[in-house]
């Protein structure tokens, strides 16, 4: 299985993805830095540390997920869609191994961008916020610290959240319904569900639930499409 992970990575651009994670970054970075500008309009939503943190996570979370749903549709959707899957079909290696290899790529590299995104974020905006006083409250980074443990419990939440765009992408080969069915998934997430903001992600729960439901799936899904005949 590892080797065939190596091998579905040399396949992969990690230039245009370097590229991507950085313009996402950049994103971010600029709507964190939007923050500071009324300090009236961010202070009816955000006014603790603690509510920076979780509004970068929700952010990263967001962008990865999203962009896992974009890796899915490549490296899958359309190889079965314009039936390219079939020459890897032609090899003695496991149909299932395949497949299985691409979406632990997928899988593992969500996991990786979402943890550095949300380590340099909070490190960039904690130095920027104690050298030019963005918002009126501090951002220490031993709130950062003190989070690891959650981050890698939400990092593998990620990584399983993020494919389950592919049992909707599945149903007719549909790099729409993939894409689209990630951003649903992320809009219920970061959804208020009480009058004092408080979302379905703030619940730590809920994205280790819907992981262990992408892997779930995506294995289910794999099942079904290495019987199907081309």
């Amino acid at each position: 299985m590892l080797n065939l992970m190596k091998l579905e990575m040399k396949r992969m651009n990690f230039l245009k993805i370097g590229v991507t994670f950085l313009l996402i970054n950049a994103g971010i970075f600029g709507i964190l830095l939007l923050l500071g500008v009324d300090a009236e309009i961010t202070a009816e939503s955000i006014s603790a540390a603690d509510e920076i943190m979780m509004f970068i996570e929700i952010m990263a979370v967001a962008a990865f997920v999203i962009y896992a749903s974009v890796l899915l549709s490549n490296m899958i959707i359309e190889e079965f869609k314009s039936k390219t899957i079939t020459v890897l079909f032609t090899t003695p290696v496991s149909r299932k191994q395949l497949l299985l290899a691409k979406v632990l790529v997928i899988s593992l590299l969500t996991f990786v961008l979402f943890l550095v995104s949300v380590y340099l974020l909070a490190i960039l905006f904690s130095l920027l916020n104690n050298l030019y006083g963005i918002l009126w409250f501090s951002f220490p980074l031993n709130l950062l610290w003190g989070n690891t443990v959650h981050l890698l419990v939400t990092g593998v939440a990620v990584a399983g959240m993020a494919l389950i765009p592919l049992f909707f992408g599945m149903m007719k080969y549909s790099v729409p319904a993939t894409i689209t069915s990630s951003i649903l998934i992320i809009a219920i997430l970061s959804s208020s569900i009480n009058s004092d903001g408080t979302n379905l992600f703030s619940f730590t729960a809920v994205p280790v639930v819907l992981g262990i439901i992408g892997f779930i799936i995506a294995y289910l899904v794999i099942s079904k499409a290495v019987k199907k005949d081309f």
